[in-house]
């Protein structure tokens, strides 16, 4: 039959069915405003769609809609990647064109074969097989680095991709290649690690579409990783340039790696750095026309991994009138302007230029994202669309696309879904005197309610935080919580839509999702307190959460995963009477063995409250190796009564499974009751198809047997 007789067929059967039914739900993963033959504005969209039961990968979706809600068949795609549209910028006035023509860079699924396809109404107009030029290794399609941008006259596009490496044999290959060399087989090459450990040496590369050629741009200065190009003026591309010349660490949510905003002058091939040291750059967007200001966010190097930062203009000097303030930074080229703010900044729209004095990004204030409007001229700030979507409470909305003012946005809601999206759509235009938020898609509804929720407030030692609790609508049978806090720990828990915990509910369960100190949406202060107090304030922050609720429940269970498993260890072995049960993700266990093989060595010293320098790392001394072990969840591992399942990721760089393992191992020679589960395909976030499908099925399974046996 199937039925794992460990457990019981009904809860098995049960499971399967509440998780079934969501994974089909598709997943907003990008969209462009742009116009059909007739130039009537249209929104492509792709969506992805997960579903275990007929394929253990992704599904890819395109959709198209129309200005008036006209909704069009979905098509399938195999082939996914990078998508740019081409806006021609008419000067006279101010307008950026909308266009049907559109680039796709993609690697086929079997990664062997990279292409470049053009195409425009009348269909596809050109395939670059970028493969077979060997001018570059593989293409990136990675939020990392990756981008892929069009010059302004539309005869060229920027993207990156792998340096290709030189051809290395056997010393003892009886016939060796032309241009290959003996001795370099094993080389080691320093890579990003988690999850773009692909990415060694990259380059930039300029395809002219009409002759089909591919420049690469070599004049960069030594040490500069370049990635991110944007292309300004026809002659001026923009790029990030991360320094590397110390070793690489870990870039997948680290935003306080060191780099520079450049640009590069395809006539003149002269590169320039414009942004001081000890910085980094993030998102940035030139300005549409002749002005090529750009805008970015910025913060100093270093620290926490994520954190509060500014936004921040750079003027070329060259092409602006504007004479730089008292408050402006002279820089090489041209000089910069903040605008002050104490905002977490979520990220700056795809195409964040409004106007000339505008531009938009998403914030994250609390547990919400919000569009904001800002004046780069006097810095003022305008909240958009708050209640627009009929849920003026907890709705969070981003940006997919925006094109002078015409803005395709995405919304979400903890509120239960209708039809066969996850997220909502909407369009409007902001440039009209009153504009009205048009619905493509909406994705909720307050007619049929599968869960509830509330956000709750916390007050502890005079610091506040927050959390979202989350419960069946019906009858609460089960009576038992979940605590559950998030990973980081400069992360945050939003009321926007999440699988695991809508389905959790669907089960009978009820979850707390904890911001403790340290998150992001409380504030710039809050998040600089957390570090040097990891594994005491943060646990005691989730354990006084969780007293407050835990009132009306019968069994509180812990789970979480990285930073929020490193919590969870902490809270069973801290208040081993008050947990009945534990679920850990690739969770942080030993500091002290982790900074010596993680990709994130720096997170180790600093979370410690250490000090850590990237160019001059220094050797652990005792005090070191105290305060990281102070800090650790392992010391408590003698006290932990309730039973633990770990779900451990083999491929995981930030976390190395060394982590859980150590940790199953003590557990096990203790006498309690534990499992592990070992996943070979997956790393750090366990989001594999078939990997999330049996992590959510076991948590279950796991609950419900030592939960009930334990009553």
């Amino acid at each position: 039959s199937g039925i794992n007789a460990e457990y019981g067929g009904e809860e098995e059967e049960e499971a399967v069915a509440v998780y079934s039914s969501t994974q089909r739900l598709l997943d907003l993963s990008g969209g462009w405003i742009t116009s059909d033959s007739g130039n009537n504005l249209c929104f492509r969209t792709h969506w992805t769609q997960h579903d275990p039961s007929v394929t253990e990968t992704k599904v890819h979706l395109e959709k198209i809609f129309t200005a008036e809600g006209v909704a069009f068949p979905a098509i399938p795609t195999t082939k996914h990647g990078l998508v740019s549209y081409h806006r021609n910028f008419d000067v006279a006035t101010g307008k950026s064109g909308v266009s049907s023509r559109y680039a796709h860079l993609y690697t086929y699924s079997d990664d062997k074969k990279s292409c470049l396809d053009v195409w425009s109404e009348s269909g596809l107009e050109k395939r670059y097989d970028l493969s077979a030029c060997e001018v570059h290794g593989k293409i990136y399609t990675n939020s990392e680095f990756s981008s892929l941008s069009w010059s302004r006259s539309g005869s060229k596009l920027v993207y990156v991709a792998e340096r290709k490496s030189p051809k290395s044999e056997s010393w003892f290959a009886q016939h060796r290649k032309p241009n290959s060399s003996a001795g370099h087989v094993f080389d080691y090459q320093e890579s990003w690690g988690e999850q773009v450990e692909s990415c060694c040496d990259s380059v930039l590369c300029i395809l002219d579409i009409v002759s089909g050629k591919i420049e690469l741009v070599e004049s960069l200065p030594k040490d500069v990783f370049p990635g991110k190009p944007m292309w300004s003026e026809d002659n001026i591309i923009y790029f990030v340039g991360w320094n590397v010349s110390c070793s690489k660490l870990g870039a997948i949510a680290c935003w306080n790696r060191e780099n520079k905003l450049y640009s590069y002058d395809v006539t003149t091939k002269v590169t320039q750095g414009h942004t001081p040291d000890g910085q980094c750059v993030y998102m940035p967007s030139p300005e549409p026309g002749d002005r090529a200001r750009v805008v970015y966010l910025s913060c100093k190097s270093g620290g926490a991994h994520r954190k509060y930062m500014e936004l921040s203009v750079f003027y070329p000097s060259a092409t602006h009138a504007i004479k730089p303030s008292e408050d402006a930074l002279a820089v090489p080229g041209g000089f910069i302007r903040a605008v002050p703010d104490s905002l977490f900044y979520g990220g700056l729209s795809p195409s964040p230029w409004l106007d000339t004095d505008h531009v938009i990004s998403t914030v994250t204030e609390g547990t919400r994202t919000h569009i904001l409007k800002t004046n780069l001229t006097n810095g003022n700030k305008i909240r958009l669309f708050d209640g627009s979507f009929g849920y003026s409470d907890g709705m969070c909305c981003g940006i997919v696309d925006q094109v002078d003012g015409k803005l395709l946005l995405s919304f979400s809601h903890l509120n239960p879904f209708l039809g066969t999206y996850k997220q909502g759509l909407a369009y409007t235009d902001i440039t009209c005197d009153t504009y009205e938020v048009k619905q493509l898609i909406k994705a909720h509804s307050e007619d049929k309610n599968c869960c509830k929720y509330r956000v709750m407030e916390f007050t502890r030692e005079g610091r506040n935080y927050n959390g979202v609790l989350i419960t069946p609508s019906g009858e609460d049978t089960l009576k038992t919580l979940i605590v559950f806090p998030h990973g980081g720990p400069h992360s945050v828990f939003l009321t926007a839509w999440r699988h695991d915990t809508y389905c959790l509910a669907q089960l009978g369960y009820s979850t707390l999702l904890v911001n403790y100190t340290g998150s992001l949406g409380l504030g710039a202060e809050s998040v600089n307190t957390l570090p040097g107090n990891v594994g005491d304030m943060d646990v005691k922050d989730v354990h006084a959460a969780a007293e407050q609720v835990a009132g009306s429940y019968d069994k509180v269970v812990a789970m979480g995963g990285s930073h929020g498993g490193f919590l969870t260890a902490h809270l069973i072995g801290q208040y081993p009477d008050f947990y009945s049960a534990a679920v850990m993700r690739n969770p942080v266990i030993d500091i002290t063995v982790m900074a010596g093989v993680s990709d994130i060595p720096d997170w180790c010293h600093v979370e410690a409250g250490l000090d850590y320098d990237a160019h001059h790392p220094a050797v652990p001394t005792p005090d070191v190796v105290t305060r990281m072990l102070h800090a650790s969840p392992i010391q408590y591992v003698e006290h932990v009564k309730c039973p633990t399942l770990l779900f451990i990721g083999a491929k995981d760089l930030r976390v190395p499974p060394c982590q859980g393992i150590q940790y199953y191992r003590y557990l096990k020679s203790r006498g309690v009751t534990c499992q592990l589960k070992w996943y070979p395909e997956d790393c750090h976030p366990l989001a594999g198809v078939a990997c999330a499908a049996d992590t959510f099925i076991q948590t279950h399974l796991w609950l419900k047997k030592h939960l009930h046996s334990s009553s």
